[in-house]
């Protein structure tokens, strides 16, 4: 393996669910410190794997604010959907925000495209990263079609290069075979469609975010890899060992040619702020009133 610090060393900052908002800043206090982060040890790239804004899909202006603040990091950064950006896939939404067209034109007018390609090459390190909108996926809107004729040009162009693949929902929980729809993870039939263009496609992982905490599963030797939140924890009454420590944090990605790995950094300074007592009643952080910002963020 190439040593750490070798000029044949890619990196790449996975951040995730850090929910920015100019009006509802309940969340925002980690931002700051994550910028310190990145000036103190800039990687290659940093990736937002979704839920950028606290609540885009009511609210564009978060969108702005969240872009305006991804703009001050010292790197240049892409961003995918979550559904605090753009709304969820009707068959499996909770909040009522269903993803559409003006949803969809709001991210691509403040943000960027909904699905896209980045090839990172140093030396022998050559990485293909993609990015998709899980919210398209089982959505039944025209987009949907062709961000799958999309990956697959994607994958098929890549040249020998093997990809990390970025998107909001995990692929699946704890059983890639559920056959259950729920808010958390993609419905059965496009996380088989994904999965499958996965395996043949040179997909060396795939990393999500969504569920505000890391895990690390294995489907057929290709790692899943959800990321920590940034901005806040859900710690259930009765937690699971498996839950535990439940923190904020961010993900660093690591390729030297060879073998692609990834930490957990969890910053000191980093505040993992439990948002449970009012989402165990609300089911929802975007009910929560309007918190405006005391200070300049960014």
């Amino acid at each position: 393996m190439t040593p750490a610090g070798s000029p044949e060393v890619l990196e790449i900052v996975q951040v995730s669910d850090t929910h920015l908002s100019r009006s509802h800043a309940w969340f925002t206090a980690n931002w700051p410190v994550f910028l310190d982060e990145m000036r103190a040890g800039p990687p290659d790239l940093i990736v937002n794997s979704g839920d950028l804004s606290f609540n885009g899909p009511a609210n564009p202006d978060d969108l702005a604010f969240a872009r305006a603040a991804h703009d001050a990091l010292p790197v240049r950064w892409l961003g995918i959907a979550g559904n605090h950006d753009v709304g969820e896939a009707p068959a499996a939404a909770r909040l009522n925000q269903p993803v559409n067209d003006a949803r969809l034109s709001a991210w691509r007018q403040h943000v960027g495209p909904s699905w896209w390609c980045e090839d990172l090459d140093r030396g022998k390190a050559r990485l293909r990263l993609i990015g998709l909108d899980s919210a398209l996926m089982g959505s039944d809107h025209i987009d949907e079609a062709a961000q799958e004729a999309f990956l697959d040009a994607a994958l098929a162009a890549r040249d020998g290069r093997p990809v990390l693949l970025f998107l909001h929902l995990p692929p699946f929980l704890d059983d890639p075979d559920d056959p259950r729809i729920t808010t958390h993870c993609l419905m059965p039939e496009p996380r088989a469609r994904l999965l499958h263009r996965c395996l043949s496609g040179g997909v060396a992982a795939i990393a999500a975010g969504h569920i505000h905490r890391h895990t690390v599963a294995d489907w057929h030797g290709i790692p899943v890899v959800t990321a920590p939140a940034t901005a806040f924890v859900n710690v259930p009454a009765t937690p699971p060992p498996s839950m535990l420590p439940l923190r904020t944090g961010y993900l660093r990605w690591r390729y030297d040619g060879e073998t692609l790995s990834h930490q957990v950094i969890r910053p000191r300074l980093f505040l993992s702020t439990d948002a449970s007592n009012w989402t165990e009643a609300a089911r929802t952080t975007t009910t929560l009133p309007p918190r405006p910002l005391a200070a300049p963020l960014f």
